[in-house]
């Protein structure tokens, strides 16, 4: 009998389905404008390409006869890798609501810079601790380590970010509409942010290994695994709360950039 999709792989198909317009979209915005000033749409872009691979990664180790697993040790470090990338988006879209303003300032440039930085070495560290305690390194008590210091590193840049974006708001009076549309439409995706890194902690607490075969003691925190715990909550507090933070930067920052363009026009 051909191997078929558990749960897991029809997440999985759902999710190449979810992201490919996504891709198509911020990858003709990422071109168009040409990396005017912020990356916003690139980091989107680069966002769905990795979420589309890891969907088919698990597709293909699931259907892969023998298995192999190093395509599921891929999908299962990307999980939490893309995380880093999505604020890095979330960051590009914020500079663009504060540009000619708030962004400009040299106090703010500083502040991006560290969540910027922040939020790469938690990639970093994210990726190296899901290597570490595999075939490729057998230092699990290391990489777990790493994994639980890249996690309290995102919620530490998710802090940064609603600090930044709340800063954001003390110069709107000074911003275009489109711009403060654009920002209360990031502030809006904080809510869901804050889920997606709350999620990513408890993830890092919910086993010593990225298999998720030592599951943790607490039988709240096993379920919470994305890997062999309860998957409504991997799909809900991981998958469609990220979802929908790039829905909505996706949704705001275009309405803008066609306020822009139809003023432009005009004049």
């Amino acid at each position: 009998m051909p191997p078929s999709l558990d749960t897991r792989g029809d997440i999985a198909a759902a999710q190449l389905a979810f992201y490919v317009p996504i891709a198509v979209i911020t990858f003709f915005f990422t071109v168009r404008h040409a990396f005017e000033k912020d990356a916003g749409f690139f980091f989107l872009f680069f966002f769905s390409i990795i979420r589309i691979t890891g969907g088919a990664l698990i597709i293909a180790a699931e259907l892969v006869q023998p298995s192999v697993v190093d395509l599921f040790l891929a999908a299962y470090i990307l999980f939490p890798a893309g995380l880093a990338i999505l604020m890095l988006a979330f960051l590009g879209f914020l500079g663009l609501a504060g540009q000619h303003t708030v962004s400009e300032y040299r106090r703010t440039t500083y502040l991006l810079r560290l969540i910027a930085f922040i939020a790469v070495a938690a990639l970093a560290l994210s990726i190296a601790g899901g290597l570490l305690g595999t075939h490729v390194n057998p230092d699990a008590h290391t990489g777990l380590i790493l994994r639980r210091v890249a996690a309290g590193m995102y919620g530490g840049t998710y802090l940064l970010l609603v600090g930044a974006t709340f800063m954001n708001w003390s110069y709107s009076g000074l911003m275009r509409t489109f711009r403060r549309n654009l920002l209360g439409g990031l502030t809006l995706a904080l809510l869901p942010l804050g889920v997606r890194t709350a999620y990513a902690i408890l993830d890092a607490w919910s086993s010593s290994d990225i298999f998720g075969a030592e599951l943790s003691s607490n039988p709240a925190l096993a379920k919470l695994n994305p890997i062999t715990g309860n998957f409504i909550f991997y799909l809900v507090l991981g998958l469609v709360m990220e979802y929908i933070v790039a829905i909505i930067c996706l949704f705001f920052s275009t309405i803008g950039m066609q306020r822009r363009r139809r003023r432009h026009h005009r004049h």
